[in-house]
């Protein structure tokens, strides 16, 4: 896709970043009740089974709030900007996410260098830097590439590493902001630990341990599997190209070729603020949750069959799983983890040597 088309796509998707402060502010006060009143009922019911369920529930609902944060934190969900930081702040607390961390790793390097190696969400490793590590660390990385690590990936490797304290592998200068950011969320999680153990030790039936297990542990533990599961499935398919040389990247990349479209039920898309309408999110990222579905539409028409769209199966789902583990960045397929090639070529050779040739004159990222 060449610049004059990407500025015609992002111009015709243009009207559906209108905002309405009500409508947003309505959403966010919605979810804050269902959470609140999820993990209300994990904390008190006594049937084990509904506690469970209740604690589920509130694991989804932090997503559904984290998307709300997302598109606060993209200055894209309120009039005011004021206002988007205040709501981007609190919707990220129940997700422990720092607000000014997440605008440097999300807003101004997965944005601007998407499927570039090495700082973005489950970027594929090469064979031979596989072969490189420890037995230790290639058992996490298969394990990071199983059903069962989704949610250990973006624990580790996204939260605790990117997202929570400033650390110079965040920031190369810490300011203010990232330390009242870290004091908000340390905060918030020590006052809320400590009403959830003060509450339990209120109820026979759950205990102060049993109300922070229930109020806290598995709904966050919920909250991160959907979160990497969500990551995954918009930047993995064996269709999708990464780069690991950043002109190329830049020459290559239209956004479209990059992101991939999973269509779900509808119901799906209420419950998760519509996240995986992901393609039309990184064409115009000012597009708010509320309009992005009609915007996906929109340009669902406008590309046709250039789209990398299909639809989620729990078949299709563990397929890419089993045959994307690792990336040939040469000549771009996907390998499994003893190297042996997955997928067609994610770029074509004709594509692929005009970058190749032009790449001298590539811009440089910001």
């Amino acid at each position: 896709m060449n610049r004059v088309e990407l500025r015609e796509l992002r111009a015709a998707l243009e009207g559906y970043t209108r905002r309405s402060t009500a409508l947003a502010c309505g959403l966010f006060l919605i979810d804050l009740a269902v959470y609140a009143l999820a993990v209300a009922g994990a904390v008190y019911l006594e049937n084990p089974a509904l506690k469970a369920l209740c604690a589920v529930v509130a694991g989804g609902v932090i997503s559904a709030i984290f998307v709300i944060a997302h598109d606060a934190a993209h200055g894209a969900y309120t009039d005011s900007k004021m206002l988007n930081k205040l709501i981007g702040r609190l919707a990220f607390l129940p997700a422990l996410h720092n607000y000014s961390l997440w605008q440097i790793a999300h807003n101004r390097q997965h944005h601007r260098v998407t499927n570039l190696k090495g700082r973005n969400s489950w970027s594929p490793m090469s064979k031979a830097e596989y072969d490189a590590l420890p037995a230790w660390r290639r058992m996490i990385e298969r394990l990071y590439r199983s059903p069962l690590g989704l949610g250990a990936y973006y624990l580790v490797e996204r939260w605790w590493k990117d997202k929570f304290f400033p650390t110079r592998r965040v920031v190369k200068r810490r300011q203010a902001v990232h330390w009242l950011d870290f004091a908000l969320v340390t905060t918030y999680l020590t006052a809320f630990l400590g009403g959830l153990a003060y509450v339990g030790a209120l109820l026979p039936q759950t205990g102060p341990w049993g109300a922070v297990l229930w109020g806290f542990v598995v709904p966050f533990a919920v909250w991160n599997s959907a979160m990497g599961f969500t990551v995954y499935l918009q930047h993995t398919n064996l269709r999708v190209p990464w780069f690991d040389e950043l002109d190329q990247l830049l020459r290559l990349d239209g956004q479209h070729d990059v992101t991939v479209h999973v269509r779900f039920p509808r119901w799906y898309g209420h419950i998760s603020h519509d996240i995986m309408e992901h393609p039309a999110h990184h064409l115009a990222p000012k597009i708010p949750l509320y309009h992005l579905k009609q915007a996906q539409d929109a340009l669902a028409r406008l590309l046709g069959e250039r789209m990398i769209s299909e639809r989620f199966t729990p078949g299709g789902f563990l397929r890419t799983m089993a045959r994307c583990k690792l990336y040939d960045y040469k000549d771009h397929r996907w390998l499994d983890f003893e190297g042996r090639p997955t997928s067609g070529l994610t770029v074509s050779g004709a594509r692929l040597e005009a970058a190749t040739a032009s790449a001298g004159s590539a811009p440089k990222a910001a």
